[in-house]
């Protein structure tokens, strides 16, 4: 048998996904890099009002965006549209973006990313959080070495 992963079908159920918090957002891992051999991972993430990442990009790895519930205001490169359920985001490596919750309820997407391993980003920044230290130097410091490891690179903002 080669190195190469193993690639068969699979059915994901909400009820059984793993649930983490990762930053304390909720979210199940739908489909986990293991189970599409490396391709892909999907995530469904549900986002408070006002919440979602700052502007950041990933240099390896694409990601689409569909919103389940609520509204979400998406930058992609600079242009900014407002999402609402059924509507798709497509952002290429290399392409800074970043959304937010527009609603003053929880609002739910799917988040792929190719090739997988946004699962395993997330689950250990919700590892990270299990402590309940805050975010202290330490913990900023971890934060900064775990996001260069999974390839997640924010951008600063001008004041």
């Amino acid at each position: 048998m080669s190195d190469e992963a193993v690639r068969v079908h699979r059915f994901s159920k909400f009820e059984n996904a793993e649930e983490i918090h990762p930053f304390g957002t909720p979210a199940r891992v739908m489909l986990r890099s293991e189970d599409t051999g490396g391709d892909l991972s999907a995530l469904l993430v549900m986002h408070g009002p006002g919440e979602g990442p700052p502007p950041h990009f990933h240099t390896g790895q694409s990601e689409y965006f569909f919103v389940v519930e609520g509204r979400y205001e998406m930058t992609v490169a600079g242009e900014t549209r407002a999402l609402e359920p059924g509507d798709m985001a497509f952002v290429p490596p290399d392409t800074i973006h970043s959304f937010r919750n527009i609603t003053d309820a929880p609002s739910k997407m799917l988040d792929w990313s190719l090739p997988g391993g946004q699962d395993h980003y997330f689950r250990e920044i919700d590892q990270m959080g299990k402590g309940g230290r805050g975010f202290d130097e330490d913990m900023m410091q971890r934060l900064a070495e775990t996001n260069a490891r999974h390839d997640a690179h924010f951008v600063k903002q001008k004041p």
